[in-house]
């Protein structure tokens, strides 16, 4: 991979005049989303950021550092200059927990399969990590979404510097994105003498996927003074500015605090409707069921399974919600309503919150009202208990019509036939290939038999603070549930008959944060011996893995 060098034949002023930032552009980076407009968010000063960015120490020179484990055993190469984010992890003295967050491809290093890849974690040498704002970022526009590819600049790349004049600094927003500390970059299209910020981008240590394609230089190569924020710019005069063109309308909440506000009122009222129901029985915990005015007891009721969640606008759909999960229509003082027009249809939309859900981005939106309707009145609404029934049955295999049971008790949040999920996705920059379905839903949920078996290998520990299981099923094919918890079913250990539908363990969550709670579901027809993990191929698996995919669609359709 040939060195490429950046373009600037001056180096940047140290003052920019105010007027040359008139209005510039404000993000917020998304993994799925792209660039998301920085409405209402607050600046302050930073003590620290995760950011880092790798380099070899040592006696001679050197294009990588080593990336070890904690034994001290070199597991890859990391070219310098890439970067990296500090995570938590077992202490090592001189060390520091590192994930791999962007490969630095300003480099002559001649790259095979040995060398560090994005998400790939380990120790570093303390000394090896340094900061971020010492390095100038470029970051290709191939990184973008196909719709966003000009949204910062025209050009093929833009470059990054970290903000940070005597401190780092960072952005916190209201809404769905609280709680999150996105660390603040300033944007350039080129840096050409007197040329300012043409925008500003909030990166959150989680959301970093903008970094995955990227040069770095050392800022004391090229000669590049940083600009004194202080002196030069109020990044918070900007972020509050009136005529922002990303204001929002009043409907939405201008600061955290007025969300947290009209958060405890909706809690308040729903608490107010749950004491007392004098035309009602009560059911478990106390809920009047039933179709009572002013209760929460609302649920999402399409024909489908799925339903479109969209934001503010009403133009972009935020996430997916599933039939029978429960809502709250959202409280306030303004009407939560809205019209909006689609394939020639009038829909009525209405505000509002997921309260159950475990992802904190995903618990307010706008769905369509006709599809909110009382548990009691959803035609397509089946029980757990009647979805999830113990079958004591035979089968003869895969093909067997009476086969199989959806391993998850409800359907997955997302779909496990596209991105990093699906089977076969390339995994370590396309050095390996996926060799399971993910099935997405919550933490501790059980998972389930698909078909009477036995169990061949019990609960042992399997990726990231995750374990599996291993069920030899009738006819011979063979399931490995991955990433449960370390929780023990009761009734199940080797040797030990199952029943198709009966809990087998419990959905876990990978201690990386790379992922939401998932059951890795691979697949084998049986014909194999030997561990179902072996090396000599792009699965790392036994040659008789099948993809899942067509099976766990029919299961899932017959299910829900």
């Amino acid at each position: 991979m040939k060195k490429r060098n950046l373009l600037f034949a001056l180096p940047l002023v140290a003052t920019i005049q105010a007027n040359a930032l008139a209005n510039p552009s404000i993000y917020l980076w998304d993994n799925q989303e792209g660039f998301v407009p920085a409405a209402n968010c607050k600046i302050s000063p930073s003590e620290n950021t995760p950011f880092r960015v790798s380099s070899f120490t040592g006696w001679k020179s050197s294009e990588t550092e080593n990336l070890r484990n904690y034994n001290g055993i070199r597991q890859s190469h990391l070219i310098n200059g890439s970067i990296v984010k500090t995570i938590d992890g077992k202490k090592k003295n001189n060390y520091e927990k590192i994930e791999v967050v962007g490969v630095n491809k300003n480099t002559d290093a001649r790259v095979n399969r040995w060398f560090s890849q994005r998400l790939d974690q380990g120790y570093l040498y303390s000394k090896s990590v340094l900061p971020i704002e010492d390095y100038v970022i470029e970051v290709e526009n191939t990184n973008f979404p196909q719709e966003q590819k000009n949204i910062l600049s025209n050009h093929s790349s833009t470059y990054w510097l970290a903000e940070a004049s005597g401190s780092y600094y960072k952005l916190n927003c209201p809404g769905k994105n609280e709680g999150r500390d996105y660390t603040l970059f300033r944007v350039y299209n080129t840096l050409n003498e007197s040329e300012a910020p043409s925008s500003f981008v909030g990166v959150y240590f989680d959301e970093s996927k903008i970094f995955k394609d990227i040069r770095t230089t050392p800022i004391s190569k090229i000669g590049v003074e940083l600009v004194d924020t202080e002196t030069t710019y109020d990044l918070e005069e900007i972020l509050s500015n009136e005529e922002n063109q990303f204001i929002e309308n009043d409907n939405l909440l201008t600061s955290t605090e007025e969300f947290k506000i009209e958060v405890a009122k909706n809690e308040e009222i729903e608490r107010r409707n749950t004491i007392t129901n004098k035309d009602s029985s009560i059911i478990s915990k106390g809920t009047p069921e039933g179709d009572i005015q002013g209760t929460f007891e609302d649920v999402v009721c399409v024909p489908s399974n799925t339903l479109n969640v969209r934001d503010e606008s009403l133009e972009k759909v935020i996430f997916k919600s599933q039939t029978g999960e429960k809502v709250k229509r959202f409280q306030s003082f303004e009407p939560e309503e809205k019209e909006i027009t689609l394939d020639g249809v009038v829909y009525n939309f209405i505000k509002v919150q997921f309260s159950s859900r475990e992802e904190k981005d995903q618990t307010i939106g706008w769905v369509a009202s006709k599809y909110i309707k009382k548990k009691s009145q959803c035609k397509y609404l089946r029980s757990e208990e009647d979805i999830n029934v113990i079958r004591d049955v035979e089968i003869s295999g895969l093909d067997d019509p009476k086969c199989c049971e959806f391993p998850t008790v409800k359907a997955p949040t997302h779909s496990y036939t596209s991105g990093m999920r699906m089977f076969k996705a390339r995994r370590g920059g396309g050095s390996r290939s996926h060799a399971a379905c993910d099935l997405y839903r919550y933490k501790d949920e059980p998972i389930l038999s698909v078909a009477p078996g036995v169990v061949v290998r019990d609960l042992y520990y399997f990726y990231q603070g995750t374990y599996a299981l291993e069920v030899r099923h009738s006819g011979g094919f063979i399931v490995r549930y991955g990433e449960l918890t370390g929780k023990k079913e009761s009734g199940v250990s080797s040797g030990k008959k199952v029943k198709m539908g009966q809990r087998v363990g419990y959905m876990g969550k990978v201690n990386s944060n790379c992922c939401r709670p998932m059951l890795h579901f691979e697949l084998f027809d049986g014909s194999g011996r030997g561990s179902l993990s072996q090396k000599g191929n792009k699965f790392q698996r036994r040659s008789d893995l099948m993809d899942p995919t067509h099976y766990l669609q029919k299961w899932e359709s017959g299910k829900f």
